[in-house]
C-alpha cells in the first residue's frame, strides 16, 4: 500500500498557550508563542513545507503563517479538531495530523514517518522513538516514556490516520478520547489485562510488548492501530512547560 503521492496535512493548533508558557497572553495559541523571531507554528510548517510527502497544509486554530493552504475554526478539542481540519481539506485518503508545538520537526523527520507507515497498510499510524535516541539527541527536554518488554519508548507527535478510519469510526475515538482520564472506563474499553500491564509494565517490562497495545487498542478503536519505529526524536518533543520552551530556545539560538 502506498499513500496518494502528496499527503495532506491538519495541523493542530487550537490549544491556548496559558500563563506558564506565554503569560503576557495567556489566550493566543500555543502555536503562536515566539521562539527565536518565529511562532512555533511558523517553524512546523516550515518542516512541513520542506518535506517531498507533503500536499496541502491547514492549520485548525486561531494563528496564522506563511505556507498554510487554509486556516479552519477550532471546535472544543482536539478529537474534534482532526475531524474538521480533514473535512475542510475535503481528502478521501490519508491525512497526517500534526502538532502545533513541535518546532524541532524536520523535514526529514516527516518524510521518514511517511515512508516508514506507507507499506503498513495502518488506518491509524503512530511513531515511537526510544529513550535512548531522545536522550541521545535532547537531554535537556524531558519525556515521558512507556517502558515495555521491546524497549522504552515514546510517542510522536504526529499520526497518520485513513479518511474511513475517521468516518467510520468516530464514535469510538471520542468515546476512547473522553475515556483517557477516566481508568475504569478505559480499563473496559481496553481490556482490564492491558490495562494492568500498562501499569505494572515500569516494574515488570516482560509484561507488556509493543504488540498487545497495537492489538488492544485496534479492538478498541475498531480500526488497524501500528506503532512505526523512528529514528529522529524531533517528532515527539513538544513544548508543554516553560523548561520545555527555554531548552528548545537555546536549541534553535
Amino acid at each position: 500500500m502506498t499513500y496518494d503521492s502528496k499527503i495532506d496535512v491538519v495541523i493542530l493548533a487550537g490549544a491556548p498557550a496559558g500563563e506558564e508558557l506565554n503569560p503576557s497572553d495567556p489566550n493566543i495559541s500555543r502555536a503562536m508563542v515566539d521562539l527565536g523571531g518565529k511562532s512555533m507554528l511558523q517553524w512546523v510548517v516550515n518542516a512541513l513545507r520542506g518535506s517531498k510527502s507533503v500536499g496541502r497544509i491547514a492549520a485548525v486554530g486561531h494563528v496564522e503563517a506563511e505556507g498554510l493552504d487554509m486556516i479552519v475554526e477550532p471546535g472544543p478539542d482536539m478529537v474534534t479538531n482532526i475531524k474538521l481540519g480533514k473535512d475542510a481539506l475535503k481528502t478521501q485518503s490519508h491525512v497526517l495530523i500534526v502538532s502545533s508545538d513541535i518546532p524541532l520537526l524536520t523535514p526529514e523527520s516527516v518524510d521518514d514517518f511517511v515512508e516508514r507507515a506507507a507499506p503498513l497498510g495502518a488506518d491509524f499510524a503512530l511513531p515511537v522513538i526510544t529513550r535512548e535516541r531522545c536522550e541521545e539527541r535532547y537531554p535537556g527536554i524531558a519525556r515521558t516514556y512507556l517502558t515495555t518488554a521491546d524497549g522504552v519508548f515514546t510517542a510522536g507527535n504526529i499520526m497518520i490516520v485513513s479518511h474511513d478510519f475517521i468516518e467510520n469510526n468516530w464514535d469510538c475515538v471520542t468515546g476512547a478520547y473522553a475515556a483517557r482520564k477516566q481508568v475504569f472506563k478505559l480499563a473496559r474499553m481496553l481490556g482490564m489485562g492491558v490495562l494492568v500491564r500498562v501499569l505494572l509494565s515500569r516494574r515488570f517490562p516482560s509484561l507488556l510488548t509493543v504488540s498487545i497495545l497495537e492489538q488492544a487498542i485496534s479492538r478498541m478503536l475498531g480500526a488497524k492501530v501500528l506503532a512505526v519505529m523512528c529514528s529522529y526524536p524531533e517528532i515527539g518533543e513538544d513544548i508543554d512547560k516553560p523548561s520545555d520552551l527555554e531548552a528548545v530556545r537555546k536549541l534553535l539560538a
